[in-house]
C-alpha cells in the first residue's frame, strides 16, 4: 500500500545575522557533532525549525499504525564506518505516552556510513491521538541529543526537537496563497485532492494564475451540487461559509 506521510515542519523565520550565535567552531576538532536537521536557507536567511509534525490525517482510515521520520545530520569530516548517538525523551516536556501514541525506541542509535545524513525513526499509533478539526491538539514527543564516544553535540538550535502527533488536517502553508478558496477545511482540501494528487504535496504550485483557477471553480461547485458536512457541528459546508443545516 503506498502511504502519504504528511509530515511538515513548523517553522519561524530568523534572518541569518540572529543566527550567528549559534555557530560554532570551524573547521570542527575533535568528534563529529550531531544534530536534528533544523533550519535550511532561503533568500540568504536561514528558516529555523523547532518541530515537526507528523498527522495521520491525509491517511487512509485503515492505516492505524505508521512511522514518523526525523532527519538527522552531522558537522564534521564523516566517516566510512558505522556510528551511534544517543537520544533521549524529556519526560516532563512529553504528553505523548509510550505504547499508546508511540512505540519504545532504543536510546541508542545508529548513524549509516558515508552518508551525511540519516533517519531517526518513531513509530506512531493513531487510536489514541486528536481527531478534531475544531479544537486541534497535539501529542507532543520531545526529544533530545546526547553525547556520545561517537558524536559531541552540534548548533545549540539542532539539540532538541519535538515531535507533534494528531489525527486531523492542519491548513497547508499553501491555502491562502492559492486563491478562490475561501476559508479552509479538511474536507474541502479532501475534495481539491480528488481532483489532483498534486493538491497533497507541502508546495504545491495551483494558483490563479494556472489550473488551479479551474480547480477553485470545480470546488465551488461540487460544494453546491454535493451536500457535504463537517462532522462536529453537522454544518454544510459552501465554498465561502458553512450554513446550519434545519432539523
Amino acid at each position: 500500500m503506498s502511504k502519504l506521510i504528511y509530515l511538515f515542519a513548523v517553522v519561524y523565520i530568523v534572518f541569518s545575522f540572529v543566527g550567528c550565535d549559534q555557530d560554532i567552531d570551524f573547521p570542527y576538532e575533535g568528534k563529529d557533532r550531531i544534530q536534528f536537521k533544523h533550519f535550511s536557507t532561503v533568500n540568504n536567511k536561514r528558516i529555523y525549525a523547532d518541530s515537526v509534525v507528523f498527522s495521520f490525517g491525509l491517511l487512509n482510515d485503515t492505516v492505524r499504525v505508521d512511522t514518523a521520520k526525523i532527519v538527522m545530520q552531522y558537522l564534521g569530516k564523516g566517516s566510512e564506518t558505522e556510528r551511534t548517538y544517543n537520544v533521549m525523551i524529556v519526560s516532563d516536556s512529553t504528553t505523548a505516552k509510550e505504547g499508546i501514541h508511540y512505540a519504545a525506541f532504543p536510546q541508542e542509535q545508529k548513524f549509516r556510513p558515508g552518508k551525511l545524513t540519516d533517519t531517526l525513526r518513531v513509530v506512531v499509533y493513531r487510536d489514541s491521538l486528536n481527531k478534531s478539526f475544531a479544537n486541534p491538539t497535539n501529542e507532543c514527543l520531545y526529544l533530545r541529543l546526547q553525547e556520545s564516544e561517537d558524536f559531541d553535540l552540534g548548533l545549540r538550535g539542532g539539540i532538541s526537537m519535538r515531535l507533534l502527533l494528531n489525527d486531523y488536517l492542519s491548513q497547508p502553508s499553501w491555502w491562502n496563497s492559492h486563491g478562490g478558496l475561501g476559508y479552509f477545511h479538511p474536507k474541502k482540501w479532501r475534495i481539491l485532492i480528488s481532483f489532483n494528487e498534486d493538491y497533497k504535496k507541502s508546495n504545491c504550485s495551483f494558483d490563479q494564475n494556472n489550473e488551479g483557477r479551474t480547480y477553485a471553480r470545480g470546488l465551488d461547485n461540487y460544494l453546491r451540487n454535493v451536500p457535504t458536512y463537517d462532522d462536529e457541528t453537522g454544518m454544510r459546508l459552501y465554498l465561502t461559509y458553512m450554513q446550519e443545516v434545519e432539523k
